[in-house]
């Protein structure tokens, strides 16, 4: 007997029922095509723009912070001269910068708004790559999960290019994937664009080009494109010529750059995890479930752990065998593959996929919460300094500053005073702007200089765990120290956090 399948009433055999335009079936049940596409990649990046606008003027400006703001209002030409320098590999980001703050100001929110539409894109960015690659669950499961990397909500709250590393570094792995999927010369040159934004953000971001080339070659050997490494080879070649003076600045200004870096241990490998991700609980939990990751294409998890694991190891390997690289914020761009390898882990269990999410963001929650602090970001708390400063100085005080930092210590009181009257920078002689650097020249002889002061400022950085009160000795105002200590009497002190403010009257 030959079975048939049941036929209608044009004696045809019945088609399967097609889904209505516009809809499509996750895990047997109806949902919109539009929110399976695009939903993934935009709720995650709409909720890391909620959760890093909350607080996001609340901390001071940071040491760092204050070089974006004083190279950033400079005129180019006068950025293009602080690069031969000093922060050469940077000078595309204070250039960006010079133009942003022309057209929104300088505020707080203003300065760190690219930081936080970037890493909020980036998210987004990331998400996509999941989503392609494993399906929408893992997608948006990749996206919630870097919203709970403390971290990211740091450099998306700090007015420095890293916010930017993060969305360029992701966005050049997708579309580094995109063109492998389906090659096409506008694909590569958008790959290429991108790469080139990346080296641009920061010489040492392009390490993910390691993990780019490991995806290539592989892919090369399975599916025998013999002229697929080639193309990438020569594509990101081009897209690391523009990058490559800023290479050399890097490598001329690294004794200067990176001096104050300590010698790399056994104990910096050992708190990276923490440090890369911003707490440790979080950074082992996401790399213990990347690693339990499993799929049936084992090629795409290969991919992503050199992609999470090579740029750090290079980072540390260079920091033992030569000098010091090791930063844990130059290996931001690590964290989408760690949480994509995470995400792949959790997708199979919902209840464990909430679980883990739930489990993050509550062991991440006092990370998320101190660096939202008003002094979380390095450096003296300036805001606190140039309240007191405003509320206490007469007509005609002067002000001095330590010896340790005194071009952050100059720029964080200029910018919480800017516009507003502050005490005379007696020392100060030729801006720091007209001589090519982050330091101003200085007086060369600080006593003549100094003069019949009636009311001398004292504005040191204070050392962490160290307080220092204005009887001890003053050696951090170098040859004024005794001036002051003979000819002056103590009017005032306040401490700050890392900041003592002293107010010198003459005897």
């Amino acid at each position: 007997m030959t079975l048939v399948a049941p036929a209608d009433s044009a004696g045809a055999p019945e088609a399967p029922p097609r889904e209505p335009r516009g809809v499509a079936r996750l895990r047997g049940r109806r949902v919109p095509r539009p929110l399976l596409v695009w939903g993934p990649s935009v709720a995650p990046a709409l909720l890391m723009l909620l959760v890093g606008r909350i607080g996001l003027r609340r901390p001071a400006l940071g040491w760092d912070e204050n070089a974006t703001w004083l190279a950033g209002g400079r005129s180019v030409g006068q950025i293009v001269e602080l690069a031969r320098h000093f922060d050469g590999v940077i000078a595309p980001y204070y250039l960006f910068m010079h133009f942003w703050t022309a057209v929104f100001g300088d505020s707080e929110f203003w300065l760190r708004a690219p930081s936080l539409l970037a890493v909020a894109l980036g998210v987004g960015v990331s998400a996509e790559l999941g989503r392609r690659l494993f399906g929408p669950l893992t997608g948006l499961l990749t996206g919630l999960l870097l919203v709970t990397v403390p971290q990211l909500s740091r450099y998306a709250q700090d007015a420095r290019a890293y916010g930017l590393v993060f969305l360029f570094a992701a966005l050049a792995t997708l579309l580094l994937h995109r063109a492998l999927a389906r090659p096409s010369w506008g694909r590569w040159i958008g790959y290429a664009v991108t790469v080139t934004l990346l080296g641009l953000a920061h010489i040492l971001a392009l390490l993910v080009l390691i993990g780019h080339a490991y995806a290539v070659v592989t892919r090369a050997r399975r599916d025998a494109a013999g002229t697929r490494p080639l193309r990438w080879v020569v594509v990101t070649a081009v897209a690391v010529l523009p990058v490559l003076p800023f290479v050399y600045l890097g490598l001329t200004q690294r004794g200067t750059q990176l001096d104050w870096l300590p010698p790399m241990t056994v104990g910096q490998v050992l708190a990276a995890p923490g440090d890369i991700f911003g707490a440790a609980a979080v950074g082992l939990l996401l790399i213990g479930l990347a690693l339990v990751a499993r799929h049936r294409d084992a090629r795409l998890l290969r991919e992503l752990a050199v992609l999470a694991v090579a740029p750090p190891a290079v980072l540390l390997g260079v920091s033992f065998l030569t000098s010091p690289v090791w930063v844990p914020r130059y290996a931001l761009i690590v964290v989408p593959a760690v949480c994509l390898g995470a995400a792949v882990s959790l997708r199979a269990v919902p209840w464990r996929a909430i679980a883990a999410l739930v489990l993050l963001a509550a062991v991440g929650a006092p990370a998320q919460q101190s660096l939202r602090g008003a002094t979380s970001h390095m450096g003296p708390d300036f805001r606190t300094v140039g309240r007191l400063l405003e509320r206490h100085q007469q007509p005609g005080d002067v002000i001095v500053y330590g010896t340790s930092g005194t071009w952050s210590l100059r720029a964080g009181v200029d910018y919480q005073l800017r516009g507003r009257a502050k005490p005379r920078d007696v020392l100060l002689r030729t801006p720091a702007a007209e001589v090519g650097e982050l330091d101003a020249v200085q007086c060369a002889d600080p006593v003549a200089c100094l003069g019949p002061a009636r009311r001398v400022w004292l504005f040191r950085w204070q050392p962490p765990g160290r307080q220092l009160t204005a009887a001890a000795p003053l050696a951090a105002t170098g040859p004024l120290g005794p001036v002051l200590t003979s000819r002056y009497a103590v009017a005032g002190e306040w401490h700050a956090t890392k900041a003592d403010l002293i107010l010198f009257e003459r005897r």
